[in-house]
């Protein structure tokens, strides 16, 4: 019995052994299999690429071209309006009269809008800058109008565009509307005739 025993620890052991030298063996590689492995490297790159060449398309199918507006001639009521803007007061630019002078330059858009002078600020002279007033003011008439001569009117979408008076009126779109949104509003625009000033 105690033979038996050791004849097939033995064996058990030898078994053990020939699977982890199977296991740790490299496999060769033959020219065949090399072949295969590249074929199919091939075929992955084709695909892929293949796969790229789709999206391209998909993107270009997707790619909304820029409808061009189509100003046609201005009204009579334009024209008059724009001639009457020749009449408007020219304003001086009301600067901010605060901080330090040199700092402030003209240049610089951040001080081109004019703030009201507070404590310390409110002995500043005309040297600083004008200060605004109510006689500056302009006509009621020519306020409000755009240098093209039509009254401007803010536009977000095609039902608006439906109300708006082709005579006296210009249209700008917002800037929250999308491309394709734009391209109805200005097709809308142009076959009514009016006149798109963005």
């Amino acid at each position: 019995m105690a033979e038996e025993k050791k004849t097939t620890k033995k064996k058990v052991a030898k078994k053990t052994t020939a699977d982890t030298a199977k296991k740790s063996t490299p496999k060769v590689e033959t020219k065949a299999t090399k072949k295969v492995e590249t074929k199919e490297k091939a075929t992955t790159k084709t695909d892929a690429k293949a796969k790229v060449e789709e999206k391209k398309v998909v993107k270009k199918k997707n790619y909304i071209q820029k409808v061009k507006k189509e100003n046609k001639k201005k009204s009579n009521e334009a024209l008059a309006a724009q001639k009457t803007l020749k009449g408007k007061k020219k304003l001086p630019t009301f600067r901010g009269r605060f901080g330090k002078k040199n700092i402030r330059k003209v240049s610089k858009a951040k001080w081109k809008k004019w703030r009201k002078p507070r404590s310390i600020d409110l002995d500043r002279g005309l040297q600083h800058g004008y200060r605004p007033k109510i006689g500056y003011r302009n006509q009621a008439d020519l306020r409000d109008i755009h240098p093209s001569g039509y009254i401007e009117v803010m536009v977000r979408n095609t039902a608006e565009v439906e109300t708006i008076n082709v005579k006296t009126e210009a249209i700008r779109i917002s800037a929250t509307v999308g491309k394709r949104k734009r391209n109805d509003i200005i097709t809308k625009a142009n076959e009514k005739g009016i006149w798109v000033l963005n």
